[in-house]
């Protein structure tokens, strides 16, 4: 293979980044081929795409219909799109590169993972963290026993979402889209790289995650205008019966806090740390894993683009990808505590709703690594 042929479906909101990568970027032994979205003449990189002669198409459809032939197809459409663009690309000879979430289905996460054994070709998911070379290089070590047998995990990942960011689409914040569930939430978008992580490196093999077989916990809604929940504090069980912790929210003051990590093992406890982890044995030792200098800002591109060359498997696949979709399934049967409390505020031109002593009830939470308790402030 000479140049990987690559196709982009959706240029619009995280797309952009694909976009932007693909035309200012060199990329050895790739070729942005077409674009398919009906909304591409509103990106901002147009002119660059129509100075270079890159055909665009108004959907995969149209651009497979007509002929088109793409080793790489990179889907960042909206969450109820990817299903069909991921059959549509494998059964057109294309491997593929999906944002996540996937699918909020885990039957059609299995029938993608038939079909996509049956194609020949792979599918690579795009939660960032498990390509970056630092979270591969301490998933290997946890895969090797370095650090022992592994107790337990938590991790924290508070974002305000003000009104821009519901403003942004027709499904942020909504339990489904077009007849399909979205189940949209920072846990199963905006903050869902940290909890895909901690299923990452506690998975069986390179390209797995655990599963899990139980959630617990809490969820609020401190905005009112929106259908599903936008704060969480819960307790997994994987399905080797690691209790894992997670805390995140977007009706919070500070524009981000965390994200904090600890994975606790039998020989050693590492921490997240600027940006990195540090591994702290219980004889003294030390071991650091930090991002490298040379590790591209979308290495997953580069590694679809890569196994598309090599014929190797991606490190973050279905497989990699289903246990997380779990963890929202599950998540969604608990029930959600409606914030009247929650104030409504406003930062930059943009609003947002803040939940009173939410940030400190989470953050001491995860501190003790307990729940916070609904009716009282109390953890439990």
């Amino acid at each position: 293979m000479k140049s990987v042929r690559v196709l982009l479906i959706g240029v619009g909101g995280y797309g952009e980044n694909y976009l932007k990568e693909m035309l200012e970027e060199d990329i050895p032994d790739a070729e942005l081929v077409a674009i398919a979205d009906p909304f591409a003449s509103k990106s901002q990189y147009i002119d660059a795409v129509r100075s270079k002669g890159i055909p665009v198409f108004s959907s995969p459809a149209d651009f497979y219909l007509k002929g088109g032939k793409a080793d790489l197809a990179v889907i960042s459409s909206p969450i109820h799109t990817h299903y069909d663009y991921t059959v549509m690309a494998l059964e057109n000879d294309s491997s593929v590169l999906v944002e996540k979430p996937v699918v909020i289905n885990t039957c059609k996460m299995r029938e993608l993972m038939e079909k996509e054994e049956k194609s020949g070709h792979f599918v690579a998911v795009g939660y960032q963290l498990c390509y970056s070379r630092h979270v591969q290089e301490l998933k290997r070590d946890i895969l090797s026993g370095m650090f022992g047998d592994p107790i337990r995990a938590r991790s924290l990942r508070l974002m305000r979402r003000g009104d821009k960011y519901y403003a942004r689409n027709g499904w942020a914040g909504k339990l489904s889209c077009h007849g399909d569930y979205v189940f949209d939430s920072p846990l199963s978008n905006a903050c869902a790289h940290q909890v895909e992580n901690m299923l990452y490196l506690l998975g069986p093999s390179f390209s797995e995650a655990c599963d899990v077989t139980s959630v617990d916990g809490i969820l609020y809604k401190g905005r009112p205008d929106i259908q599903n929940f936008d704060a969480a504090a819960i307790r997994m069980l994987t399905d080797t019966g690691i209790p894992l912790y997670y805390y995140t929210a977007h009706p919070v003051d500070a524009a981000k806090i965390g994200p904090m990590s600890t994975f606790e093992f039998s020989d050693a406890v590492i921490e997240e740390s600027q940006g990195g982890f540090i591994a702290e044995f219980n004889d003294g030792r030390r071991k650091e894993y930090r991002p490298h200098a040379e590790e591209k800002r979308m290495q997953k591109l580069y590694d679809a683009i890569a196994c598309v060359k090599s014929g190797e498997r991606p490190a973050c696949t279905l497989q990699a990808s289903i246990g997380h979709i779990s963890v929202v399934l599950k998540t969604e049967q608990l029930p959600v505590y409606l914030r009247y409390d929650a104030v409504r505020k406003s930062v930059d031109d943009d609003g947002y709703y803040s939940i009173p002593g939410l940030e400190d009830e989470f953050t001491s939470s995860y501190e003790k690594w307990k729940l916070p308790d609904r009716r009282s402030g109390k953890e439990y």
